[in-house]
Formats: C-alpha cells, sequence, structure tokens
C-alpha cells in the first residue's frame, strides 16, 4: 500500500455556533418564524380589542424645595438643598403613592359606600368548619390547614376587607410620574369612567397639599413645645456655668488681664533677653581671657611699660660695656667678673617686671570672667523664678478657661434656642405650603387604552420572538450536518466536493452523474476527482474506498461516479463492491452478482476471472458475489490485499464502495487496505453523533480519513452562498460537441 500524507487529526471540534449559522437557521427556518408571528399578531390585536376602554385623567403639580419663608432666619439651608434632588423630592412621590393619601381620599368621595358589600362565602365556612374539626396530629389537616390560613384574610370583617379592595383599587389605578430635568410631577388616574378618573386625580392633588400643610403646623407646635423646654434648661445652665467661673476667679483671684498684658509674661521676657546677653558678654570676657593667656609673652603692655624698658635700656649698655672690656681682659679678670654680675642683677630685674606685668593682666581677665559668670548665674535664677510663676498661672488658667467656654458655649446655645424660638412663633402661623398645581384634570374625552396599534406591535414582535426561539430549538434539535462550512469545522477533514440534491427526472441520479457530462452531479464529481489529484504530491491516490456512516447516504453513487470520472481521463479504473452484506453495484449496471469480490476473498479465485467490462471506457466492475456468512473473516484474509496489490493487476485507480462504518467492521478493514478513505455525508440527514463515532472508530485503527464529500445539498443552500448550480461553459456548439464526445467515450 502507497504511503500518503495523512491529514492531522484534529485534537478538538469546532461545534460552537457562529453568526453565518445564525443567519441560516433564520432563514431555513423563516415560514417558522412568519407564521408564529403572524399567530401571535391575530391573537394580541383579538385580545386587545375586547378590552374594557380606560381612561386616564392627569394633573400637574409643583414641588418646591421649601415653602416660601415670610422671615427669613438660618435654618441650615445648604442641607436642604443638598437633599432637595435626591431625598427630599422622592420622599414627596412616596407620600402621593402612601395608602394613608389613598385612605383620605376615599373618605372625601365616599368610595366605599358605593361598593357593594360582600357576604362571607358559604363554602369557605364551611370548609373551614371542617378542617377545624379535622385531627391537628394528622399531617394533612395541617397542610390544609396551613394552605388556608395562607389563603384567606386574618381578619373576617368584611367591611374591613372591602375598605381595604377600595384602597388598593385606588392605588392601583394611580401613576406617579416626575418630569426629567424639572420640579413638576405628574398625577395620573385610569379608570373606566372618565368622570371619576378626573374626580379621583383632583381630590388626590389637594389632599395632598392638605396633609402637606397639616404635618408642617404638627411640625411647629411640636417644635414650639420641644424649643420652650430646651430654652429653660439652657437658661439654668447658663446660670450655673456663670456662677461656676465668679467663685473660681474669687478663690484664685484671677484679674481678667488678656495674655499679652501678663506681668508674669513681661517679666519673663525681660529677663530672657537679659539672660542671652549675660551669655554673651560672658562668652566674650572667657575668650578674651584665653587670648591673653595664649599672647602674654608678647602683650602691648610688656611691650609698652616704661620701667621694664628702662631696665632693658641699662642691660643693653652693661652688654655693650661687657664687650668692649673683652677685648682688653678675659672673662675671669676681676673687673670683667664684677661687669657679668651687674649683668645678670639687670636680667633677674627684667624677668622680676615682666612677670609681675603679666600676673597684673592676666588676674584681670580672670576677674571679667568671673563677673561675667556670676551676673549669669544670678539672671538665669530670675528666669527659672519667672518660668515657675507663669507655670502657675497657667495652670490656673486650664481651669478658667473650661469655665469660661463653658459659660460662653451655654451662652450663645440660649440666644440661639431663643431665636429659633421666635422664629418658630412667627413661621407657624404663616402657612405656606410647597407644593402647589399646576393644571388640574380635566375628563379626558377618548379612552387611552386599549392601543390596537401598541397591542398588534407587541403580539408581532412576541410572536417573532417566539419563532426565533422555536426555529432555534428545531435546528438545536436536528442534529445534523447541513451546509458545507460545517464539515470542515466539525469533523476536522478537508471537503474535496459537494455534491447537489437532483431534482425530478426521468434519468436516475447515477445517469445523471455519468452519462450526461453538462449535469450538476457531472460537474461536482469532476470537481471531486480534481481535488484527489491535488490531495498528494503523486496525484489522485491509486486505491480509494468511498465509506459513511449509514447507510442511504450517496456512497455508492458517489463510488460510481467517481470511478466514471477517473476513467474518462483515460486512467484504468476497478470499482468494486465492497459492500457483501447488501451489494448494490450489480443493479447500478444491470448485471448480476453470481460471483464477485466474495468468490475472490474466499478462495484462490483470479481477480480477473470476476472483473467485468462495463459499459464506460476504462472503467470494469467487481460485484460482491455471493452473499457470504462471515464477510469481515473474508476481508480479513489475504485476499483482499492480494487483490489491491499494484503487482497483481494493472489498474491505475481501484474504487471501492464499501459498506457503513457503524455497526459493523467491513469498513474499518477495508480502509486499513488502501490509499485514500472518502467520508461520505448526507446534508441535512447525517446526524454528528454518528459521524463524530464513525470518525473515532476509524481514527483508532488507524485509517483517518483523507477527505469528506457532502452529498444531496439541496437547492435552497443557494440563498446561503452555497451554489448548486454547475454550468457547462462555453459556446453552445462547443457545448454540443463536448456532449457527443461524452457520449461517444461512454460507448
Amino acid at each position: 500500500m502507497a504511503a500518503y500524507a495523512q491529514p492531522a487529526p484534529a485534537n478538538e471540534i469546532d461545534d460552537s455556533l457562529h453568526l453565518r449559522d445564525l443567519l441560516r437557521i433564520i432563514l431555513k427556518r423563516k415560514w417558522w418564524i412568519l407564521s408564529a408571528a403572524v399567530v401571535f399578531l391575530v391573537a394580541s390585536t383579538i385580545s386587545t380589542l375586547m378590552e374594557t376602554p380606560l381612561y386616564r385623567a392627569t394633573t400637574t403639580i409643583q414641588i418646591d424645595r421649601a415653602a416660601q419663608r415670610v422671615v427669613d432666619y438660618r435654618d441650615g439651608g445648604s442641607q436642604a438643598d443638598s437633599w432637595d434632588d435626591g431625598t427630599t423630592l422622592q420622599t414627596q412621590l412616596e407620600l402621593l403613592r402612601s395608602k394613608a393619601l389613598a385612605e383620605r381620599v376615599m373618605e372625601v368621595l365616599r368610595l366605599d359606600l358605593d361598593r357593594p358589600q360582600r357576604a362571607p362565602s358559604t363554602a369557605a365556612q364551611s370548609a373551614a368548619g371542617s378542617i377545624e374539626g379535622e385531627d391537628r396530629n394528622d399531617w394533612i389537616g395541617r397542610i390544609l390547614t396551613t394552605l388556608r390560613k395562607r389563603s384567606e384574610p386574618s381578619v373576617k370583617d368584611m367591611s374591613v376587607l372591602d375598605r381595604e379592595s377600595v384602597i388598593g383599587s385606588l392605588r392601583g389605578s394611580m401613576q406617579v410620574e416626575p418630569v426629567p430635568g424639572s420640579r413638576l410631577v405628574r398625577l395620573s388616574v385610569i379608570s373606566a369612567n372618565a368622570e371619576q378618573a378626573a374626580k379621583i386625580a383632583n381630590a388626590w392633588t389637594e389632599a395632598f397639599i392638605k396633609s402637606n400643610l397639616e404635618r408642617k403646623v404638627d411640625a411647629s407646635s411640636y417644635a414650639r413645645s420641644f424649643l420652650e423646654q430646651e430654652v429653660a434648661k439652657a437658661k439654668i445652665r447658663l446660670e450655673d456655668s456663670e456662677n461656676a467661673l465668679i467663685q473660681y476667679t474669687r478663690q484664685k483671684q484671677i484679674l481678667n488681664v488678656d495674655e499679652k498684658s501678663n506681668p508674669h509674661n513681661q517679666n519673663y521676657a525681660d529677663f530672657s533677653a537679659a539672660l542671652s546677653r549675660a551669655e554673651q558678654e560672658r562668652i566674650k570676657a572667657e575668650a578674651n581671657y584665653d587670648e591673653t593667656k595664649r599672647t602674654l609673652a608678647s602683650s602691648k603692655d610688656l611691650l609698652d611699660n616704661k620701667a621694664l624698658a628702662t631696665f632693658r635700656e641699662n642691660k643693653a649698655k652693661l652688654d655693650l660695656e661687657y664687650q668692649e672690656q673683652l677685648r682688653t681682659y678675659k672673662p675671669g679678670h676681676p673687673k670683667m667678673q664684677a661687669l657679668q654680675a651687674q649683668i645678670d642683677t639687670a636680667d633677674k630685674r627684667i624677668q622680676d617686671e615682666a612677670r609681675a606685668i603679666t600676673t597684673s593682666i592676666e588676674a584681670s581677665a580672670k576677674a571679667a570672667v568671673d563677673s561675667a559668670r556670676a551676673q549669669e548665674e544670678r539672671l538665669r535664677v530670675r528666669v527659672e523664678s519667672a518660668k515657675k510663676n507663669i507655670l502657675e498661672v497657667q495652670d490656673q488658667g486650664v481651669r478658667y478657661g473650661i469655665l469660661k467656654r463653658d459659660v460662653d458655649s451655654s451662652r450663645e446655645m440660649y440666644a440661639g434656642l431663643l431665636t429659633r424660638l421666635k422664629e418658630v412663633g412667627v413661621t407657624a402661623q404663616v402657612g405656606t405650603n410647597n407644593v402647589s398645581v399646576i393644571d388640574k384634570a380635566d375628563v379626558p374625552l377618548f379612552p387611552f387604552r386599549p392601543d390596537v396599534m401598541r397591542g398588534a406591535l407587541t403580539g408581532l414582535m412576541l410572536g417573532l420572538m417566539a419563532g426565533l426561539a422555536l426555529a432555534f430549538v428545531i435546528e438545536y434539535m436536528d442534529d445534523s450536518i447541513k451546509f458545507p462550512d460545517e464539515v470542515e469545522r466539525f469533523t476536522g477533514l478537508p471537503l474535496m466536493g459537494v455534491i447537489p440534491m437532483v431534482g425530478t427526472s426521468k434519468n436516475s441520479p447515477i445517469e445523471q452523474a455519468t452519462k450526461d457530462p453538462r449535469s450538476s452531479l457531472a460537474e461536482a464529481y469532476r470537481s471531486v476527482r480534481t481535488a484527489l489529484q491535488f490531495s498528494t504530491a503523486k496525484g489522485a491516490p491509486r486505491t480509494i474506498v468511498l465509506t459513511s456512516c449509514t447507510k442511504n447516504e450517496g456512497k455508492t453513487t458517489s463510488a460510481i461516479a467517481l470511478a466514471v470520472a477517473l476513467s474518462q481521463m483515460g486512467k484504468r479504473v476497478l470499482l468494486v463492491d465492497g459492500d457483501m452484506r447488501n451489494p448494490s453495484l450489480h443493479r447500478a449496471f444491470r448485471t448480476d452478482h453470481a460471483v464477485g469480490l466474495s468468490n475472490v476473498l474466499s478462495s484462490d479465485t483470479d481477480p480477473i476471472t470476476v472483473t467485468r467490462k462495463t459499459e464506460f471506457k476504462n472503467l470494469y466492475l467487481i460485484t460482491g458475489g455471493p452473499l457470504p456468512p462471515n464477510p469481515a473473516e473474508l476481508l480479513s484474509g489475504p485476499g483482499l490485499a492480494r487483490l489491491l496489490s499494484p503487482a497483481s493487476s494493472n489498474f491505475d485507480h481501484i474504487v471501492i464502495d464499501a459498506p457503513p462504518i457503524l455497526g459493523i467492521a467491513d469498513s474499518i478493514i477495508i480502509c486499513n487496505h488502501v490509499d485514500a478513505t472518502l467520508f461520505v455525508i448526507e446534508s441535512s440527514k447525517t446526524r454528528k453523533t454518528g459521524i463524530r463515532n464513525a470518525i473515532r472508530r476509524l481514527r483508532q485503527s488507524g485509517a483517518v480519513p483523507l477527505g469528506a464529500v457532502l452529498t444531496k445539498l439541496g437547492a435552497e443552500m443557494s440563498m446561503y452562498g452555497y451554489e448548486t448550480d454547475f454550468y457547462y461553459y462555453g459556446h453552445k456548439a462547443e457545448a454540443a460537441e463536448a456532449a457527443r464526445a461524452a457520449a461517444k467515450t461512454s460507448s
């Protein structure tokens, strides 16, 4: 068996839904979708026409930030403004929808009197009595009791139930809608009676305005009483705090002097400045003392001293005289020794005088340093004393400050409460309201519901949605491959060709594919032949098997048409019926199957003896032969390999029509002996589950299909982008010539 490159098996099969698939589903199931849309449209229109006409009366009110004040006073305006656009407006809207307001409207219009009284249901009473009489230990009785309690009201008074029913109806018929970007609110009432709708709407707004005013008056009265109590308490607290402050100042003898004019603070500041100057003087004296000690030998006082200068001048004269006498006398001469004694005496006097001068200078500098230090220490003591006095005053000032702040806060609170009390007293008598009526509700002239057009459109939309859902459900239940691009995406196999569905004709599909070269079937199989030629580097494979998941998917027709298409190229082609369980090629070629493949596989029969010529040039046939009891065992023997071996036959191509894969092992055995396997899939019939199982069986046995062929593609697929009509291009004369050539070749 020749080795041909096989496509790598796909690790994951792409079974996802793409956008183009959605469009195909919609176009394919369009009649389902349109039918559902029409049904819903008609039903919605009829239902809308049968509804009771309803009238809607609308009144418009304006809700301002707050009631306009006659007296302007501080009332946390910034906080009210921040709440206005959110919390306050939403609160007003909820008050409009409140049960209390609906009850007030009902009492004003006396709607509870117009409603007929209901009598308690005798059946319910009898059922209740029977349940009460049951044994409470019985679980069925407990369940029935629970259900009864959940379905029956806790109140047995029918007047209360009727009243609650009227209030519920009123609240259900009323709609509150704020106007965006404004402080206007539309209040609408829906009723079957136009006059009653307008009456309820106007009564609702009037009741809302009155209740708003009443709440303000009640709030003002409560605020006045509360403020009076708080003013009395604040007055007592103010008096107590002032008395405590006065007693403390008298006890500690604290003068009411501000911090800047406090004498302790002033003394501390003065002494601190003097201490700073003393420290500077002391540092200067110490520096002068150190400098004097360092430069004492060359001090100016030593150089300018007159006595010391005289002593030095006398010594200089003696030294000069000694040098002059030295020329005459030797140093040991009595006269020279006397001069030397005078010189020594002069030196001693100079040293004593210099020592006395330096001692006096050093003592003077040392005295200045000591004086500066003493002055600094005295000032430091005074500074510490002033600091201590200030700390004592501060300790007293803490308590004083606490008491003073308590007095100030109490005074401010008392003044604020007193002012607020006066303002509340004034504003409580004004009676202004922040709610005003802009438009009163008029009696509506025409009903606003039912809206036939809106109902019809709603039904149409619902119908389209239901139709789409139904189409997708049907499509989801239809687990089959329908379009060519699904083949490669789902199976992972290259699509070798697309075979169209043939229409009603006097010729069979096999005849159209083999004898009419201009037919769409013949052109489609020539495309498959071309794809096979380019599928490998050596051209079309020598041995080819065609198989499918199940029967009647077009593999036999495809095998015959592909064999004919290969023979028309001048190749010697052998067509073998590999389905020994249900052979069919003998019927297509109108011959018998007395001998055939089963004879070759079960004995040493030469394949040439069972090979038959067909009506097509270069095309030969081996039928299935007599039905064997064990086709799989025969195919597993050496006969199939001998038949397909290039040494045992001189055919260019061998095409085998194999049985289906699922259920039997015949095709698996045949596929492992051939060069290429073509997997045939019938459009809109072959289920994806079967395809997946069949390809898995082939790959598990080591036989990877070369490609797939999609058969029986319907003509309606052209609207999805797949043209199923194949044309013979060229002049009419050329077409006729081609037809004659094909007929001559077939003969």
